[in-house]
């Protein structure tokens, strides 16, 4: 009886692992689909509008092959971007 009940336990473990890791790994691409992938002044960045941003003219020149550009200042005096068309 012991041994049909740690048997019973184990599967019941091992099946709750199965169903939890499928949902994990989907949630990673998922919260990342608003950002663009970027390579700004040579760090690779996840960029996105309304982000804080570098605001120098080399950082500019690679944001603006994405689509944004650094220029928004707020209050406090940091800058965040701005997604345009072209």
């Amino acid at each position: 009886m012991r041994k049909l009940f740690l048997l019973l336990t184990i599967a019941s473990t091992l099946a709750f692992a199965a169903v939890q890791a499928p949902a994990a790994s989907t949630r990673g691409p998922a919260a990342h689909a608003a950002c663009t992938r970027a390579v700004i002044v040579g760090n690779r960045r996840c960029i996105a509008a309304g982000q804080y941003c570098i605001h120098t003219r080399r950082a500019n020149r690679d944001y603006h092959r994405y689509g944004y550009h650094c220029g928004r200042l707020d209050r406090s005096g940091r800058y965040h971007l701005i997604h345009y068309s072209y």
